[in-house]
């Protein structure tokens, strides 16, 4: 029998934002096809960029943190599930959303 692969994980949520990290984490699908889960697949893209993934294994927590980020870029990000069958639909993308950091007086840095 073939493995059938995973439907779309539900969308990444942004934990916390940095100058240079943000922190996601999303819910396993609900469509889990057939096959053991081997994990997940982040991906990212500029406002104005293409998609690309972000790590060459997939991470077996529904959670990541993104590092190297430039501040004040608009990024967005969206999850792929990976059993047997390779890679399933990708989840519905964030919201644009601005690696910022905090300024002197603690307020946040606007976009």
């Amino acid at each position: 029998m073939f493995a059938a692969p995973y439907g779309p994980p539900g969308q990444p949520i942004v934990d916390s934002v940095s100058a240079n990290s943000i922190t996601l984490h999303w819910n396993q699908p609900s469509d889990i096809g057939s096959g053991k889960l081997q994990g997940y697949i982040v991906e990212m893209k500029p406002t104005a960029g293409d998609w690309k993934e972000l790590n060459v294994y997939p991470v077996l927590e529904p959670t990541m943190v993104v590092h190297d980020l430039k501040e004040l870029q608009e990024y967005q990000f969206r999850v792929k599930a990976v059993n047997d069958a390779g890679p399933g639909a990708q989840s519905i993308a964030t919201r644009p959303v601005v690696a910022a950091g905090w300024s002197t007086d603690n307020s946040r840095v606007l976009d």
